[in-house]
């Protein structure tokens, strides 16, 4: 009888995975990817969009055709909780998947609880992307809520766009924080100049504390217009784990051993955005890290299920970023060294392309 394995999610890693599986299948398994959308968007290329440099095709994975190659199931479903001690899977709609293992890779959410009815929008779910960035380019003075690495480049964007296409108006970014908190100071102050010189309108060290229709009010007792919001501030895990009563730290992200496993459970795996690593909590929610979990967690999920020895991952201590700046210039980031200009910028372009041209 075929053992039935679950990927949940179309993360980084995820895709990774189904890609291996092509020309190394797993005898006797069936293995089913569910995620709720068609399309798998790649949030790398979400400023280069934004900017009008890449198109939407260039910016996802088709999962059907990606799944068929690799002969994996694939369900078009939102999943919402498990019980693991049965072993069971429940989507929206009620449909219930068993499985004998089970692997996450969902992302996370950026809209904290206390602001999900408001009218702010979200660029995640990642499918949802594109329409919500169509819209804002078009208003007038759209406001970005986040300071850090998304926020900015998708400030920076919006406003390179706008300029470009000479549509009125000027973005709005305000951050909790300083943009860019922990990164060195002096990244921070050029870049600050940057988000200045594009005509970015700039709002530091100032929390949101609540949000109408027409503006958003601060904790400085300022108000500020908008034409639409979209928040990117810090991430919250989803909450199929905290539903499930799977242990998970203080913004809702189930916990990890490094083998990727579930904290209490062999039989659960979990990579990307959507887990913490408990031997390093402090780990940045970031794709970088998820593109370097995929092998790990494709060897993983074989493993177990052929009975061999798990390997574990261990981060990078630095990691390479790179930030869009607009007008194809960019941040690179590694460590306490930084670089802007045109050559950051196209060997992000190269990386981007290079991760999208292996799942096309």
């Amino acid at each position: 009888m075929k053992k039935r394995l679950l990927l949940v999610g179309a993360g980084h890693a995820h895709l990774e995975v189904i890609r291996q599986l092509r020309n190394n299948p797993i005898e006797n398994v069936e293995i089913c990817l569910i995620s709720p959308s068609d399309y798998q968007y790649y949030s790398g290329m979400f400023s280069g969009y934004a900017e009008g440099i890449y198109s939407e095709e260039q910016t996802r994975v088709n999962l059907r055709e990606l799944t068929k190659k690799s002969k994996i199931n694939f369900v078009r479903k939102k999943a919402v909780r498990i019980f693991p001690e049965r072993r069971k899977l429940f989507c929206e709609g009620g449909a219930v998947y068993p499985f004998d293992l089970i692997s996450f890779d969902i992302g996370s959410k950026s809209i904290p609880p206390d602001f999900t009815a408001s009218i702010a929008r979200s660029v995640k779910p990642n499918y949802q992307f594109v329409e919500q960035i169509n819209h804002l380019r078009e208003r007038p003075t759209p406001l970005i809520v986040g300071g850090g690495a998304a926020g900015c480049e998708l400030a920076l964007s919006i406003q390179t766009y706008k300029n470009n296409h000479r549509i009125e108006g000027q973005v709005k970014l305000i951050t909790s924080r300083a943009v860019l908190s922990s990164t060195p100071g002096r990244t921070a102050r050029k870049l600050r100049s940057v988000l200045e010189e594009a005509g970015v309108l700039l709002w530091e060290h100032e929390k949101v504390t609540h949000i109408f229709e027409d503006y958003i009010s601060t904790n400085e007792n300022n108000r500020i217009r908008h034409t639409g919001v979209l928040w990117l501030g810090g991430p919250v895990g989803d909450p199929i784990f905290t539903d499930s009563s799977i242990s998970v730290d203080e913004r809702g992200f189930a916990f990890i051993r490094p083998t990727l496993q579930f904290a209490e459970y062999d039989f659960i795996f979990g990579a990307g955005d959507c887990v913490t690593l408990r031997s390093d909590p402090s780990m940045d929610k970031s794709g970088v890290h998820a593109v370097k979990q995929g092998p790990v967690l494709f060897r993983n999920l074989r493993a177990y299920l052929t009975h061999e020895s798990l390997q574990t991952y261990e981060p990078q201590k630095h990691a390479l970023y790179i930030l869009s700046a607009g007008d194809k210039k960019g941040f690179l980031l590694y460590g306490g060294f930084s670089l802007y200009g045109r050559q950051a910028w196209r060997l992000k372009h190269k990386i981007d392309t290079d991760f999208m041209n292996k799942y096309k």
